[in-house]
């Protein structure tokens, strides 16, 4: 099962002035927030860690019926910069769930995963008008053919949207945007009103890596999408999406 959350920088009056929420982080977590010196990157790094910690905690009360501390739910990162669940206090199951990520415009977006062997990708991206050389220069021919096949008002909204999934394909093979984004192929299907809609991933054989499901779905102003790739305990299976909505319907506009 996917679950995914969004949430932004209004939902919490700490976050909108770089603040730690009461009760938010653990002392290794306090050390890192202080590491980070502009106050944007402190804000996004906060928001997308209280959303992910606000997702794990819905999780992990649906499984126990216990609601943990927030603190108590521990993120860290792997040196490939993604990030990894660990729990202080009894949780020690969440260790073997997967999450991603994402930030955007005062919005972040958190999708978990407890499917054994499924590696998560999640973005979130404001939809706007991007220079035509953007396209040519980060899209494949499919891609470039994709938009220049869409009615011009269809068009920043797709151009977002085949970006997007590109950003969380390569996040869930755990390249981010380390590779050409061109090794990788993203066409995403018509909008589906309120729903997911899949996104077609091929991978560049050099990639030796596999995205077995994507797909994709616009709120608001906003595009999100979500991939997963294969680790070698994956079971190929397609991943049902879940939505986690721990606060009002949990998704901002």
């Amino acid at each position: 099962m996917m679950h995914w959350l969004i949430q932004t920088l209004a939902d919490h009056p700490a976050l909108a002035c770089a603040e730690v929420p009461e009760g938010m982080l653990s002392t290794g977590e306090q050390v890192r927030f202080q590491s980070l010196k502009r106050d944007k990157r402190r804000r996004d790094w906060l928001l997308g860690r209280w959303t992910a910690k606000r997702l794990t905690a819905q999780y992990i009360e649906s499984i126990t019926g216990r609601r943990p501390a927030l603190s108590d739910i521990v993120i860290t990162t792997d040196p490939d910069g993604a990030p990894r669940l660990h729990s202080r206090n009894g949780y020690a199951f969440i260790n073997r769930l997967a999450i991603s990520i994402s930030h955007s415009n005062g919005h972040a977006f958190c999708a978990l995963t407890d499917v054994p062997g499924y590696r998560p990708g999640a973005d979130i991206e404001y939809i706007e008008q991007r220079n035509p050389a953007f396209v040519s220069d980060f899209f494949t021919d499919a891609e470039i053919e994709r938009v220049q096949r869409a009615p011009p008002s269809a068009q920043p909204l797709l151009t977002t949207a085949i970006w997007s999934a590109k950003e969380a394909a390569l996040k869930s093979i755990r390249r981010g945007l380390t590779v050409d984004t061109r090794c990788i192929i993203c066409l995403p299907e018509e909008p589906v009103a309120d729903g997911w809609a899949p996104v077609t991933v091929i991978c560049s054989p050099d990639l030796n890596a596999t995205v077995r499901c994507g797909w994709w779905r616009q709120i608001g102003r906003f595009v999100i999408t979500l991939a997963t790739a294969d680790s070698e305990q994956a079971t190929h299976a397609a991943v049902p999406i879940a939505e986690v909505r721990p606060i009002g319907d949990g998704v901002s506009s």
